[in-house]
């Protein structure tokens, strides 16, 4: 019985590291997980009892079962299938590194089996020391990995640490008590450990940087829109001042025909003057949408894009002149959420936008736009919204994830009822920390 107890100490850390890491993920049910993870390490468990009756070794079973157990995942978690494998095996090398140690031990100091009774013991007391701080880094890297989106890489990716696993496997058996005793043995499953860590943190930190670039282009983007209307404005100032020194040179004129019709009594001819003389005063040229000239800024632009292609809009925008966030990641988020709108209301019969922005206690910004959407958007099976410009997921909803992380917020995509919601929550307080 003892190697079915070991076979428990080291199945069921890993499924339980897994529901820690996606707990906060989509799941299609975490009951019905839950149950086949633990039918997973059931019949595992009479598989082995049934093996080991007959004689016959039970090292193919751990590769069956934990390609089954990744199966089950795949399924029932709704993320990026070989994301998922990505993460799973980090998991899988990182029980295979204790469990190789704890065989060791057993083997090399209490001259006991590899799955014996003290195996299993040592196995445990290796997780309770090392699990409490490896957790914080899975989750985190769930969370990388998540946000991450290059589709066409990660269909390669995960092959590295999967191979780099299966090679040192084959090649340290730790069902043997001759071979698991030596140090090279020992030094094989360290370094199995070693290599993923390198590998992973290198991988991780260049999706980091690709998802940073595309925040910056997106950053270049909107602060490019924002020059072109500061020039559009500086012009339009200059127009609006020459018109009102022409105004101002003309007013003496329009004093002595005013006067005249007074002292005529012709109260139908001066109206009529007054009239026409109004409808050449010089209009408004930018609307005050809230203190922040960049937001505001941003805004004009926009009300002017809507009202041109004829959306009905509502902006409640209340942000003071200076903000705790960088003004380029607000009008990043902001631009690119009714950017987004605007191009899910072409072609609608009666669209409409609204959008809100206000300050939360002293710092923390929230930014919502809801816009009508009579059909729902096309979105990936792990959450991801699908752009209608090009192929994949939209790099404006990326960027807003990332930003939304970096200040420790959130952002929520959703589609109800033939409205389509979008929010951002940005606290500049917090440290930078991951999206949910």
């Amino acid at each position: 019985m003892e190697p079915l107890l070991y076979v428990l100490c080291t199945s069921l850390p890993c499924h339980i590291i897994v529901f820690f890491q996606y707990w906060d993920f989509p799941w299609r049910s975490k009951k019905l997980a839950a149950a086949l993870a633990c039918a997973n390490i059931l019949l595992k468990m009479w598989v082995v009892y049934g093996y080991l009756q007959a004689g016959q070794s039970i090292r193919g079973i751990e590769f069956l079962f934990s390609f089954s157990g990744a199966l089950i995942y795949c399924f029932l978690i709704r993320v990026n299938h070989f994301k998922l494998l990505f993460t799973y095996v980090l998991v899988l090398d990182y029980l295979i590194v204790v469990r190789g140690i704890a065989s060791f031990m057993a083997v090399r100091l209490w001259k006991a089996d590899a799955q014996s009774r003290t195996s299993s013991t040592i196995c445990v007391v290796l997780l309770v020391l090392t699990l409490p701080w490896l957790l914080h880094y899975f989750r985190r890297t769930a969370r990388q990995v998540y946000l991450s989106d290059a589709p066409k890489l990660w269909r390669i990716i995960w092959l590295i640490p999967t191979l780099t696993t299966v090679a040192v496997l084959l090649y340290t058996d730790a069902f043997d008590d001759s071979n698991t005793q030596s140090m090279a043995f020992l030094i094989a499953r360290l370094s199995l450990m070693v290599c993923m860590l390198v590998v992973y943190a290198m991988l991780l930190q260049a999706m980091d940087e690709l998802r940073q670039r595309a925040v910056l282009e997106e950053q270049a983007r909107q602060n490019e829109r924002i020059l072109a209307l500061q020039r559009t404005q500086y012009a339009q100032l200059r127009t609006h001042m020459e018109e009102i020194r022409r105004a101002r040179h003309d007013l003496r004129q329009h004093q002595n025909v005013i006067r005249s019709y007074l002292e005529t009594g012709n109260e139908t001819a001066l109206r009529e003057y007054l009239r026409a003389q109004s409808e050449t005063m010089p209009p408004d040229t930018l609307h005050r949408y809230c203190g922040n000239y960049a937001v505001n800024m941003l805004l004009n632009h926009y009300a002017g894009c809507f009202a041109q292609e004829k959306i009905d809009f509502t902006f409640q925008v209340d942000l003071p002149d200076t903000l705790a966030a960088a003004e380029p990641d607000v009008c990043v988020v902001l631009g690119n959420l009714l950017e987004n709108a605007q191009e899910a209301c072409e072609g609608q019969t009666e669209p409409y936008i609204r959008a809100a922005v206000r300050i939360n206690g002293t710092h923390a910004i929230t930014i919502v736009v809801d816009n009508s959407a009579p059909t729902p958007p096309q979105i990936r099976e792990d959450g991801v919204l699908l752009s209608h410009k090009r192929e994949g997921s939209g790099i404006g909803t990326q960027s807003i994830r990332y930003i939304a992380g970096r200040y420790g917020g959130t952002a929520d995509f959703r589609w109800e009822e033939g409205m389509f919601l979008a929010s951002v929550f940005l606290n500049p307080q917090a440290e930078e920390g991951p999206e949910t």
